[in-house]
């Protein structure tokens, strides 16, 4: 079994469980859900639902079974979908409020990207705020016109990428997990080898 299998197998199953676990405390918490800084939030369960799927599907790309796992996550997402319907509105209304906070955020973020050290920690730290706004965004979509909010973030990602590939070989060369193959490739933040490959392109062109 190659590397990549097995680390696809461990980071699914450890993730279902945390999808579950997830789940329960944003429920029994509902009350004490917060910001960014809170211990619990009305987000917890959504990266998980929204990444499981793909990482199941590169499971699958690599030659596994994964029936499995495609019903257990179907099962615990019937268990977030009853707490959406427990909860209503105001549950989607504390997501709306997570995603406006970190687009509001973003900026603030933005003004030191790759200018505090070290950059294995400050780096995923701060591209930590543009997943979350990712699956924000992919989650709400359904419920509410984001066009507008989608524009200044498509603004902001140009800052990020100009920032981003003026520091890409220091990144890359301090923070050895800069590129992570468990992300799809829509989330280009989280895959600067790809990154690096426009710069030189661009330098080769010029």
């Amino acid at each position: 079994m190659n590397d990549l299998r097995e680390r696809l197998l461990d980071r699914i199953t450890r993730s279902l469980l945390t999808y579950e676990k997830s789940i329960k405390e944003t429920d029994d918490h509902y009350d004490e859900l917060g910001g960014r800084y809170d211990r619990y939030s009305a987000s917890a369960p959504y990266s998980y639902k929204h990444l499981i799927p793909f990482w199941i599907r590169l499971l699958e790309e690599n030659g596994a079974d994964c029936e499995g796992f495609r019903k257990e996550y179907e099962r615990i997402t019937r268990k977030l979908e009853a707490l959406e319907r427990k909860r209503g509105r105001d549950y989607r209304e504390k997501l709306l409020d997570r995603l406006k906070d970190d687009v509001d955020f973003y900026p603030v973020m933005l003004h030191s990207f790759a200018e505090l050290e070290p950059y294995e920690l400050e780096i995923p730290n701060d591209l930590s705020t543009r997943t979350a706004i990712e699956i924000y965004l992919r989650e709400l979509e359904r419920d509410y016109d984001l066009t507008e909010m989608k524009v200044k973030v498509s603004t902001l990602d140009e800052e990020l990428k100009r920032k981003y590939l003026q520091n890409i070989e220091e990144i890359l060369e301090s923070y050895f997990d800069a590129e992570d193959p468990y992300s799809p490739e829509s989330f280009w933040w989280k895959h600067p080898l790809k990154l690096l490959k426009e710069k030189q392109a661009m330098e080769n062109n010029s």
